[in-house]
């Protein structure tokens, strides 16, 4: 029997909570004698500024599904060096595996690993391998993260069980200043946690008047990770280089064609499982290499509103080669994807009771895994190749001036086969729908309601594994996997408010209830032990339910944001609750701003519950409540502009915690400082 009691979301006693939030509304109450000045950029947390993951241009509130958009002043502030600073405090997203990089997850209302579909500049990043992190990225080089939380197959196809992650690079229109041709940055930055440095430089300007162009390169270097209970986390050092080149022409009016290389190369010494401790024999010296090319075409001529194109096509590729240290054991995996996505947009103005902008398009792509061991076909990460093709169409459709309805319905074929003929080929199609409608009660009130499906085809390793498992243990291929499949349905309420309590300031608050229903879950499932077989099975049916709440107020000297999520996770087929459900979880922020002298100061805390709704023979998790600062110094005149300086203390306290998605502890207090120049 398993403790279906609904957990309370403050651990430690409400005591403690009670001093904090005391403590809380006394910095709010300070922020009135911050004197005046010129308006600073906002916080935004529900702010309105467009959105990619929807394959439309849209203002995140308006939309019937849950997203959220991490912006480049909060990477830069936030002085962020992987995914998980990135995306850590966003509601019911979580990450997992642990402080290395290399094998953080990224879990999005309990659902991880292939079930979240990541995008870098509309490119899919379909990598997938064990206990390893999905993409390889430079913060550094990121104007924007949108995060869409729950199934999204209707427009992205295979793989947007859980939810999706879309990165976008910057430009250098991004960076250049109004009425400038060129433009220079240089940053450099250092973590105490892990003795990083971080050094970087990019170069931007305009040839012509119709070209322009952008070059950053990045380096960092880090040693092993101090933890908060002062050990260390042994090999988690890490050296790392990355790259973005990216060039967009205006041939002619209205036609806009741009390119971009991205790469990014890490060395590390790591477990094979970078998510577990070291052991003497687990050790590899591992070289990472990632790179994705990207080719993009759009056309936008605003008299012609029933012809707006767009095109991207892409090549992903990411080799991993690694030699353990105790034996010399080598091991490479390649990991290839190519596709493209041809949609266009017809934007209907008619009659006001009929508005609607419609998306219809084609996409495909092609992952392609091939693997060695020593020179020979390593059975256990199959050579393969799959395929996916899938049309789509979406409508969005205004109905007089409160009612809006987005209907989309998309048809998939996926196709997979291995190289070593070790099973027959795969060749099979799925159909999936959308349905969000919105209504605006008044001019501040709204509610949304959404249902979306969701598909993932299995992946070549899990129809085609093979070989030696463990001892005598066989791998024993399964051709007959079908997809995992999704049903969301999910309703919210969102309020939205100027001038509330001083002119000019903004508030926004959304409350969102999911229930998300997966079935055929694939698990990797053991039996007859040392002696015995491993195979892929559709084993498990799931029901993921829960909400979030979403506070923000925005004002010019001050900003605060709060945040609740929580997820419940069961096993359909035992009652059993999931084993990888992230606990409750509070995110506090507060902040103050002195536009006159050009200051920010910004206090995050992160309070998450126990964890004890877990599986029989399952780790439970402690409660912990992390605090984190930043201070950033912008002047935007005299000699100093161009000059931004940022410095932060993560873990303010020192806390000695685990995260209930990690085998490892996190880090201990980080003290950080980054300083860029532009000109």
């Amino acid at each position: 029997m398993h403790n279906d009691t609904v957990q309370q979301p403050f651990p430690h006693g409400g005591g403690s909570f009670k001093f904090r939030f005391a403590a809380a509304l006394s910095l709010i109450v300070i922020t009135t004698s911050i004197q005046a000045g010129e308006e600073p950029a906002s916080y935004r947390m529900l702010d309105g500024i467009t959105i990619k993951a929807t394959k439309t241009p849209r203002d995140p509130f308006d939309v019937a599904e849950s997203v959220s958009v991490v912006d480049e002043e909060r990477i830069e502030s936030e002085q962020a060096s992987d995914i998980g600073d990135i995306l850590e405090d966003l509601p019911n997203v979580e990450i997992g595996g642990g402080p290395r990089a290399a094998g953080q997850r990224v879990t999005i209302r309990g659902l991880s690993d292939d079930r979240v579909l990541f995008l870098m500049d509309g490119a899919r990043q379909n990598f997938s391998r064990g206990h390893n992190a999905r993409v390889f990225l430079e913060p550094d080089l990121l104007k924007q993260v949108e995060v869409l939380r729950g199934p999204a197959s209707a427009l992205w196809g295979s793989g947007a069980v859980g939810g999706i992650v879309s990165l976008t690079t910057k430009d250098a229109a991004d960076m250049l200043a109004p009425g400038e041709r060129f433009g220079a940055r240089i940053k450099g930055g250092y973590q105490d946690v892990n003795n990083q440095w971080l050094a970087s430089g990019a170069v931007y300007g305009l040839a012509g008047d119709n070209f322009d162009y952008l070059l950053n390169v990045a380096y960092r270097d880090a040693d092993d990770v101090k933890l908060g209970d002062g050990t260390t986390l042994q090999n988690s050092a890490f050296e790392s280089t990355a790259g973005l080149a990216k060039g967009t022409w205006a041939p002619a009016p209205f036609h806009t064609l741009s390119g971009s290389i991205q790469t990014y190369n890490a060395d590390s010494e790591v477990p094979s499982n970078p998510q577990a401790a070291a052991t003497p024999t687990n050790v590899v010296n591992r070289d990472t290499e990632q790179n994705n090319y990207t080719l993009r075409y759009r056309y936008e001529n605003p008299d012609n509103p029933r012809l707006r194109p767009s095109a991207v096509l892409y090549r992903n590729t990411t080799n991993v080669d690694e030699k353990r240290l105790s034996d010399g054991r080598h091991d490479e995996t390649r990991f290839t994807t190519t596709g493209f996505d041809v949609r266009n947009s017809m934007i209907f103005n008619g009659a006001v009771y009929a508005r609607q902008t419609l998306t219809y398009g084609m996409d495909y792509y092609r992952d392609a895994t091939k693997a060695r061991r020593n020179g020979a076909p390593r059975t256990s990460f199959p050579d393969g190749k799959s395929t996916v093709l899938g049309v789509y169409v979406q409508n969005e459709i205004a109905i007089g001036e409160r009612w809006t309805l987005t209907p989309g319905l998309r048809w998939d074929r996926y196709q997979s086969k291995s190289d070593a003929g070790v099973a027959r080929d795969i060749d099979e199609n799925e159909l999936s729908v959308k349905l969000g409608a919105g209504a605006r009660v008044t001019d501040w009130l709204s509610l949304h309601a959404a249902y979306n499906e969701a598909f993932r085809a299995p992946s070549v390793s899990e129809l085609y594994v093979s070989g030696i498992h463990f001892g005598f243990n066989q791998f024993v291929p399964n051709p007959d996997l079908k997809p995992e499949k999704a049903r969301n349905k999910e309703v919210s309420v969102r309020l939205r408010k100027t001038n509330l309590f001083t002119r000019g300031d903004r508030t926004r608050f959304r409350a969102t209830y999911f229930q998300n229903n997966v079935d055929d879950f694939i698990d990797t499932v053991v039996t007859g032990g040392f002696f015995g077989t491993t195979t892929n099975l559709n084993v498990r049916d799931a029901e993921l339910t829960g909400y979030e709440l979403e506070l923000a107020y925005n004002a010019s000297r001050w900003y605060a944001g709060l945040s609740y999520s929580q997820t419940r996770g069961d096993n359909k087929n035992t009652g059993e609750p999931l084993s990888n459900i992230p606990a409750d979880e509070w995110d506090i922020r507060l902040g103050l701003r002195s536009p006159a002298k050009h200051l920010s100061l910004g206090w995050h805390t992160r309070i998450v519950d126990d964890q004890n709704r877990v599986p029989t023979g399952g780790t439970t998790t402690k409660g912990y409540t992390v605090h984190d600062l930043n201070l950033t110094w912008v002047p935007t005149r005299g000699e100093l502009k161009g000059l931004r300086v940022d410095f932060g203390i993560d873990n303010v306290t020192d806390k000695d915690y685990r995260r209930h998605l990690s085998t490892l502890k996190e880090p201990g207090r980080n003290v950080k400082m980054s300083v860029s120049y532009r000109f």
